[in-house]
This record gives C-alpha cells, sequence and structure tokens, in this order.
C-alpha cells in the first residue's frame, strides 16, 4: 500500500487578536451566556482581556477528541501541535482515500472559534446602565435561549466606542457646539462560536433587538438556492421590499452548513439552528405581511426561470475558497444574484454548481470564482535516482524522517506539504508555495537525488494571448533565459493550466520572470456617451494614450456590456491590462480617460458613511422619497448594508465630484441624538411637567429645530422616596442643524439655574470654535435663524470651567468684527466711573467696573501678548459701500460715551483717556506693562501690545502700555499727531 502523508497549518491565518472592551464605564463587567452552563449573570474580572482570549482559542481537549474520533473512523495515524494561539498543526498518514476523508473531517469539525460583535445602545438590554448594569430580566431570558439553540457564546462587554462618547459621529463637527452632550453609551454583544454558529446567532439577535424597539417579527421559509436570486443583482430588488414595506429582512448566510459538525436541530423550523431556508423579517405588522408576501411571490415567479451550470475546481482550492476566503464568495454571490452549491468540505469532489436565473449572471459569477482560483499555486518536487540499476534496489527516504520535515516546512512556509511516491507537493499561495520549494533544496538529504521542480498556474482562457505574446515570443524569450521549460494545457472552459518545470535553482527566476508577464488590470466606469470622443477617430486617440503607457485598453458598448455582465464591479464598462512589472502605468492611463471626461461624470467611486442601524429602517422606508431624489440630482446610488452583517456602513456609489455631496445631503436626513445627565431630585420631576418648561421646550423646538425630552429613570424597588435614580434631557434635531445644540442646552440650562436646579459641573474643554457651516458667512450678526457660537442664551461655563467674566474678556479679545464694535454690552468699561477694578484672574464680577487705562490682555490660556489691527480691518471693510456708509455715520453723529461700548473714534477716546488720567498719580515706568500673572509685552514703542479694555489691578498698582504712557505725559498732544502714532503702530 502506498503511503500517503499531508501537513498542514489550520486555520491557515492568524486570526488577529481583538482589542480588549474599555472598562472605563462598564468597569470589567462581562455577562456570559453558554449553551452548557447556567447564565451566571455579571460578574467582575481582573482583566477583561480575558473575554477574548479565551473566546478566540479552541480547546485542546476538543482538538484531541476530533483526532481521536477521526482516527478510528478512517484507520489513518494523525498526530498534531499548536504553532501558535488559535493555530494547529496537523499531520496525516496512510492510504490515500483515508487521509483525504480524514483532512475533510477536521476542516469541518476543527474548532476553530469565529467572532462577530453588535453594537446596540446600553438603555436597550441595561437597566441602570450608567450606574449599576445589569441585564434586563427579559433580554437575559432570551439570550440565554438564543446561546442554547445556537450553541454560541454570548457575552456583553463595553464597547471600545465608549471611550469617544464625546467624539460626534459622521456629519457632525468637532467643534459643532455640541460639547457638555454626550452621545448614546453603546455596549456590544459579542458572540463567539464555530462554523455557522455565529452567523445563526446574529441574525437571531438582531431580530431580538427589533422586538425590543416594538417591531412585530416573522420568520418564513423559501428554499435557500433562491434567496440570491430573490434579491436581485446587489440586492436591488430586496432593498425595494424594504422600502415599499419599511421592514427588515434577514437573509442566512448562502455558505451555511458548509463548516461546522453536525447537529441535530429542534423540530420547529423557527428554531432549527440548521434550517438554512429561514428568512426573517421585523417592522410594523402589516408591513411585515406585505413584505413575506411579495418574496413568496418572486419565489414562486423565479423558480420557473432558474437555470445552471457546473463547472470544475481542484478540489483543494474549493477548501481554501470556503475557509479563507468566505467573504469575497459571499461578495460574488451578492453581486451577481447567484447561489453556487459546493461540494463537502474537505472531499475530493471538484464540481461546483452554479444557480440564476439570467445566463449573463451565472457566466459572470463562474468568472470571478475561477479569478479567484488563480491565486491558489500548485508546485511538485520529484525525486529522482541519480542511475538506474536493476540488481540494487532504489534509494528512498524513510517515512519516519519525513514527520518532522512535513511538518516544519508546513508551519514556516503557511502551504499544505503532501509527500506522496518520492515527490513534495505545496498547495497554498504562491509566496507560500515559493517558500516551501526553496526549503526543500535546502534539504541534505535530497541531494543524492535528481530532482524536477514545477510549479502550475492557473490563469483564465481570455490571457492566453496575451502571456504568450506575439509568436510566443515572451514565452520563448523566458525559456531560453532561465533553461526552464513551459506549457500550457487546457483546463475546463474557463481557464486554462501553465506547467514550468526545471532541474535547479533556475526555476525560481523563471517563476519571476513568468509572473511579471501575468497580466494586471483595472476596470472603471464611464458613461458611454464619452466612448466615442475617448477613443478619437479610427482611434487615434486611445491609440496613442495605450502607446504611451504600454497598456491594453477595451471599451464595451452598451451590448457588450449586457452581455458581460460588468468586469470587476457590476458598473465596470472599461477594462485596462498590461504585464505585471507595468502595473504601475494602470492608474496613471485611468487618469488620461478620465480627463476626458466631464467632472459631475468621472471617477466613480464607492463613498461610505456611518449611520446607526437603527435609522435604517426609516430611511429606507418613509425616507426613501428623499434618498430618489439625491440618487437623481447627484447621478449615485445609495446602498444599504446587508441587514444580517449589523453593519452601519451605507455605501454611496457615484461620480468622486458628487457622493460627497450626496453623503452630505443623506446625513441631512440623519436624526442626531445627544443626552443631558443632571443630578437627580424630587424638584426636577415637578419642574419638567410644569407649564413654564413646556413653554421653554416648545420655544426652542420653534426657534432653533431642536427637541427636548426628559428622561426619568425611577428606582427598581419601591422605596418611600419618588427621587428617580436617573435623570437626563434627550435632545433631537437634524445634523444640519447641530451647531444649535450648544444654545439650545444653554437655555436649558439658564432655565433650570433660574429655578435653583443644581446641576454637574461641565467637562474641560477647549475653547469652542465654529465648525464649517453655512453661518460662517455671517458671523457679525446676531441672529436665531443663523446659528453662532455667541448668543444672549449662553451659560457661563460655555461647556467648559468658566471665570467670572471670562466670557467678556474673551469678546473683548477676540478678533473685531461689526458685532463686537457695535453691539458690545456697555460694561466693558465706563469712563465716567472711576471705582476700583478687580483682576479677572481673581474671578470677580466686572459689572459696573471702570478702566482708565488699556493694559496689554493675553488670549486666554497663553502668555503670548494678543495684538489686533482694528484700524486696518474698519478700512478693509470699507470696500463695503453700505458698511462704509454705516460707519462715517457712526463717527460723524455725536453719540454719549455712556451708553456705547467701544467707539470708532479713537482719539476721542484717547483725549478723554488722558484728560481723565491727569487725576491719577503718574505711572512707576512708562514702559512697562507687566501684570500679575507675569506675562511680559514688548518695551519698544514702535510695537507695543494691543491695548485691552480691560485691567490688571493686583495690589492696587495699575500696569499701562508705553503708548499710553507716553501719551499720559504728553497732554500737549495735538489730534493729528494722536493719529499718526496710532497708525503707525498698526492699530
Amino acid at each position: 500500500m502506498e503511503i500517503y502523508t499531508t501537513s498542514f497549518t489550520y486555520p491557515r491565518r492568524s486570526r488577529h487578536a481583538h482589542s480588549a472592551p474599555s472598562s472605563l464605564e462598564f468597569p470589567g463587567a462581562e455577562i456570559r451566556l453558554s449553551s452548557v452552563e447556567p447564565y451566571p449573570g455579571a460578574h467582575h474580572l481582573p482583566h477583561v482581556n480575558n473575554i477574548s482570549d479565551t473566546n478566540t482559542h479552541p480547546d485542546g481537549e476538543a482538538i484531541q477528541q476530533l483526532v481521536m474520533m477521526a482516527m478510528s473512523l478512517h484507520g489513518c495515524h494523525i498526530s498534531y501541535f499548536m504553532v501558535e494561539p488559535g493555530r494547529w498543526n496537523f499531520y496525516i498518514t496512510g492510504a490515500y482515500q483515508q487521509v483525504m476523508l480524514a483532512r475533510g473531517m477536521i476542516l469541518k469539525e476543527c474548532p476553530i472559534q469565529h467572532r462577530a460583535a453588535i453594537k446596540v445602545a446600553r438603555s436597550e438590554i441595561l437597566d441602570s446602565p450608567s450606574l449599576n448594569p445589569s441585564l434586563k430580566a427579559e433580554v437575559r431570558r432570551r439570550l440565554d435561549e438564543i446561546a442554547s439553540q445556537t450553541l454560541a457564546h454570548i457575552a456583553v462587554v463595553n464597547s471600545p466606542l465608549a471611550l469617544s462618547n464625546r467624539t460626534p459621529p459622521d456629519g457632525i463637527s468637532n467643534s459643532g457646539g455640541w460639547s457638555g452632550l454626550e452621545t448614546e453609551r453603546v455596549c456590544e454583544l459579542v458572540v463567539t462560536g464555530q462554523g455557522d454558529s455565529v452567523d445563526l446567532a446574529r441574525v437571531r439577535l438582531l431580530v431580538m433587538l427589533d422586538e425590543l424597539s416594538g417591531l412585530h417579527a416573522e420568520m418564513c421559509e423559501i428554499d435557500h438556492k433562491l434567496h440570491a436570486i430573490i434579491a436581485g443583482r446587489k440586492r436591488a430588488v430586496l432593498q425595494t421590499i424594504q422600502e415599499e414595506t419599511a421592514t427588515n429582512i434577514y437573509l442566512p448566510s448562502p455558505l451555511q452548513g458548509l463548516m461546522g459538525a453536525e447537529r441535530s436541530g429542534s423540530d420547529s423550523p423557527a428554531l432549527n439552528p440548521r434550517n438554512g431556508n429561514a428568512i426573517w423579517i421585523t417592522g410594523e405588522f402589516f408591513g411585515v405581511q406585505r413584505a413575506r408576501d411579495m418574496l413568496f411571490q418572486l419565489s414562486v415567479n423565479k423558480s420557473k426561470s432558474v437555470i445552471s451550470r457546473d463547472t470544475a475546481i481542484l478540489p483543494r482550492k474549493l477548501d481554501w475558497m470556503v475557509t479563507d476566503r468566505a467573504d469575497d464568495l459571499k461578495s460574488i454571490v451578492s453581486d451577481n444574484g447567484t447561489f453556487i452549491q459546493f461540494p463537502p468540505l474537505g472531499s475530493s469532489t471538484s464540481l461546483i454548481t452554479v444557480y440564476g436565473d439570467h445566463r449573463v449572471n451565472i457566466q459572470r459569477t463562474i468568472r470571478s470564482i475561477m479569478a479567484l482560483a488563480c491565486h491558489y499555486y500548485v508546485g511538485s518536487f520529484w525525486l529522482l535516482p541519480m542511475q538506474f540499476n536493476a540488481l540494487l534496489p532504489p534509494a528512498t527516504l524513510n517515512a519516519s524522517q519525513m514527520t518532522n520535515l512535513l511538518k516544519q516546512i508546513a508551519v514556516t512556509s503557511g502551504a499544505e506539504v503532501v509527500f506522496k511516491s518520492m515527490c513534495f507537493e505545496m498547495h497554498g499561495l504562491e509566496p507560500e508555495v515559493r517558500t516551501a520549494v526553496g526549503r526543500v533544496m535546502e534539504l541534505e538529504m535530497i541531494q543524492a537525488f535528481h530532482h524536477e521542480i514545477r510549479f502550475q498556474i492557473e490563469l483564465a482562457n481570455e490571457h492566453r494571448e496575451f502571456i504568450s505574446g506575439k509568436k510566443n515570443g515572451k514565452i520563448n524569450k523566458i525559456m531560453q533565459t532561465t533553461n526552464v521549460k513551459i506549457k500550457f494545457e487546457t483546463f475546463n472552459d474557463h481557464n486554462f493550466l501553465i506547467d514550468i518545470s526545471g532541474n535547479d535553482g533556475s526555476i525560481l527566476q523563471g517563476l519571476s520572470l513568468l509572473q511579471e508577464e501575468l497580466p494586471s488590470e483595472i476596470s472603471f466606469h464611464v458613461p458611454e456617451a464619452y466612448h466615442k470622443r475617448i477613443i478619437g477617430v479610427g482611434g487615434r486617440s486611445i491609440q496613442r494614450i495605450m502607446k504611451k503607457y504600454g497598456v491594453y485598453v477595451k471599451f464595451s458598448n452598451a451590448e457588450e456590456f449586457a452581455a458581460l455582465g460588468g468586469y470587476n464591479d457590476n458598473d465596470d464598462n472599461v477594462i485596462a491590462r498590461t504585464p505585471s512589472k507595468n502595473s504601475i502605468n494602470l492608474d496613471n492611463l485611468k487618469q488620461s480617460v478620465m480627463e476626458l471626461v466631464n467632472p459631475k461624470d468621472k471617477d466613480y467611486i464607492n463613498e461610505t458613511v456611518s449611520i446607526p442601524r437603527r435609522y435604517h429602517r426609516t430611511l429606507l422606508g418613509e425616507k426613501s422619497i428623499f434618498i430618489h431624489d439625491i440618487e437623481t440630482k447627484t447621478n449615485s446610488h445609495v446602498r444599504f448594508p446587508h441587514k444580517e452583517t449589523a453593519s452601519d456602513i451605507v455605501t454611496i456609489f457615484g461620480p468622486e465630484s458628487q457622493v460627497q455631496i450626496a453623503a452630505a445631503m443623506l446625513l441631512d436626513h440623519v436624526p442626531f441624538e445627544a443626552d443631558m445627565t443632571v443630578p437627580p431630585s424630587a424638584e426636577l420631576s415637578r419642574l419638567c411637567v410644569s407649564a413654564d418648561f413646556n413653554n421653554l421646550v416648545e420655544r426652542i423646538k420653534r426657534e432653533l429645530q431642536v427637541s427636548i425630552v426628559p428622561n426619568i429613570k425611577m428606582p427598581r424597588e419601591s422605596s418611600g422616596t419618588e427621587t428617580p435614580t436617573e435623570y437626563t434631557f434627550k435632545f433631537r434635531c437634524q445634523r444640519s442643524n447641530s451647531d444649535f445644540l450648544i444654545t439650545a442646552r444653554e437655555m436649558l440650562e439658564q432655565f433650570l439655574a433660574n429655578h435653583s436646579i443644581h446641576l454637574f459641573p461641565s467637562p474641560v474643554m477647549h475653547v469652542h470654535k465654529r465648525g464649517d457651516s453655512f453661518a460662517e458667512a455671517f458671523p457679525h450678526f446676531d441672529s436665531k435663524l443663523l446659528s453662532t457660537a455667541r448668543t444672549h442664551h449662553e451659560s457661563e461655563d460655555m461647556g467648559r470651567p468658566d471665570i467670572a467674566g471670562d466670557r467678556r474678556l474673551r469678546m473683548a479679545n477676540s478678533s473685531p468684527d461689526v458685532k463686537a464694535l457695535f453691539n458690545s454690552p456697555a460694561y466693558i468699561y465706563n469712563l465716567d466711573d472711576h471705582s476700583d477694578q478687580a483682576s479677572y484672574l481673581s474671578g470677580s464680577s466686572l459689572s459696573g467696573a471702570s478702566l482708565d487705562y488699556w493694559t496689554p490682555l493675553p488670549p486666554i490660556g497663553s502668555g503670548i501678548p494678543h495684538r489686533t489691527k482694528h484700524t486696518e480691518d474698519a478700512l478693509k471693510r470699507g470696500s463695503d459701500s453700505l458698511l462704509e456708509a454705516k460707519l462715517k455715520e457712526q463717527i460723524s453723529k455725536p453719540r454719549s460715551l455712556q451708553n456705547r461700548a467701544q467707539s470708532l473714534d479713537l482719539t476721542y477716546s484717547l483725549s478723554r483717556i488722558t484728560e481723565s488720567s491727569s487725576r491719577l498719580p503718574p505711572p512707576d515706568s512708562p514702559t512697562t506693562s507687566t501684570g500679575e500673572n507675569g506675562d511680559s509685552s514688548p518695551t519698544s514703542v514702535t510695537a507695543p501690545s494691543f491695548p485691552s479694555v480691560y485691567g490688571n489691578s493686583g495690589s492696587g498698582s495699575i500696569s499701562r502700555s508705553a503708548v499710553i504712557g507716553t501719551a499720559i505725559q504728553r497732554p500737549d498732544l495735538g489730534v493729528e499727531e494722536v493719529s499718526r502714532v496710532i497708525s503707525n503702530l498698526g492699530l
């Protein structure tokens, strides 16, 4: 009996370590669910990292049981060891058929853990989400039920996103003014399990969350072969059904049943975890019924037109696709609206069947699978005797020597290594196979043999002439250069095989040269109206571009595109192809072609926008008319994620110049919610039902389009007091309206403060800056129609701890504008009142305080003297005729100093200051302007700090700037002289 030996590492790729959940707000609390043990509830762990560590590493005992079962069933020898946490190397030896059966059993039932996470608002599943989080009783019961049915492990952990509660989501500017508010806190439902358990549990959890939010849920059964066909290409038909019925439709995985051990399920179809026909629908009751009827009707119609086609692929390539490229296979199925029936994992069957309702979709599916198969290489290393002698037995290698050797090569290279009949076989990706062949060539034991090395590459038939070149020129050149043999073999209707063979290390050089000639391609979309213009008369224009970059370009007209179904993407109708060594020119060629296309039609790309999952049903249903309007205006398509993936990412496909506009328009229809937490009190409960509070809420909603809803959380157990345990105010508005959040928050805070309601101190934040918005065009006018960063409703804290008078200081210290010149409050200074003024650093009130001398005021939070140019800015603004007339009118007409904030007539102000200063003692030094804070200003008269309207009075001494000191010592200065000094200073 011939011995067949194989060694492979499974899973092939290392499972990435998942970041540990944060324990800052949900400290180390994990709520575990298991199908084996009862629900232990919330308990604290010393290290949250243990959650991911224990869940992503399979149990060694389970591996041992599987290996023992495979050995007893199939009569072959199996050994294994752990390569790294989560990866195992298996070594199987025996008869060929038994080895392949055992290998298939290990691939299918190996307890490799998969993981998925669902973000969910804490308030949906937790009691007292802020204080003492614990699962609601109903949620606990449902999770236990789902875990037992799907054999998955479910943990409720704190989301890593909890750290970014103060980071606004898409569409909200970081400086948009919502400081002091926080978005809804989320936690994660982390699902881990083997095989299909994770996909099954995730769908059931999503259905449970929909039911908790008040939606009706139903399950219907439709043949799983028809699911993707009903959904249509890119699930367009399914999205239309969800639009019309305002429902969520969850389809099972198209690969369900291929991975994981066979286990008997429940008798009820709804509870049977292995029921691949189950489709879940959630929504309003009548919408669910309508969606179910539409799905049934579609299934009846499509079942009559389903066609299928078989094709052959190497069995190991099929195993690799299912285990390593499952996401690519799901994408192919979704893009083409087809179903692929794979043979059992690990079997030696090479036939797959593709089902669809249109020939083009089936052909494109097979083409995509064949393109995927081309990534998988096969290498062989044949050992031949040095000389043939009939009297002597042929030299052989000891099987015991092969054990450690094969394991070592398989672990270091990542390829599956087989030894049979004095031949090493390597299966895997190109770098894996190349590495494995190199390791075999380094072995001392093979030096006693002649050897022949072969590589087998699979390629699409359409590339056959491309790779061979004119009169086989490329292939002949490679064979002559490296002394290797290259031959083409027909494999199936879609692909052919390239065999490259040699006797020594030159085979690796020949493989490299051949790979440089393999086609590298890029596909993109160009509207057909531009095709003739780009190709030019007789193809001259496109020929010139192709020769410049050495790239072949093919434009598909409407008929060819319809027969092809698109290139790499469904919408691509242009493909550019060049040898891999020249692939850098593909992007250059694309840019050259796109230069001839109108900006609104070129560079079709996919833009992603993150929108919370709970809004998707409303956007698809009630807001669908707006989405279609956005698509029409921006020439783009909005595609929502597959419901069963629990993804928040919405994809917009369209021209590069338009997708950003479409994303902004789409976000305008997404509500933004934020919470403000306040200390609970009995008085607050009574205040929120008062008429005054209702009037305030109506006023804010009418003027700012922000709705405020109080949320009271009462204690779970009845106690003598009626004091709530939590009290929050929920702010709701459209994202385009988010600039008004700070104004609404401060109006509410002012109302609560007026009624003696205690508030939490605001967190330390940076000085608020206005975000990019339309209102930036009009920063100088105080209007409720245009949101401004400073309004009459501002509270003292402005979203950060503030000292008394800080707002007025910042108003005076900010860059001067029309609002500051004409609308500044009268309490900035009062020339007729000479009461002592307290330093702004001391935090005393400045109302009614006077200032006789201007001292330099550094910017808040820095020690750098602040300088502005009032006169220069005023002259620049004079370019506006209306504003110039207004300025002249304000300067020319006499006004009392009592009721104005700051006059534009600086000479008059200086003269008044000079007169009033004569009653005060002279300064200690006219060139000193250092205050108590130690900030020093320049001592040069030609470049002093700009005088501030505030001064520092520490221990009774008043510091003054150089220019004012000079003006005081020379009271006989004329108006022209003062004006000249000011103009020289650049004020």
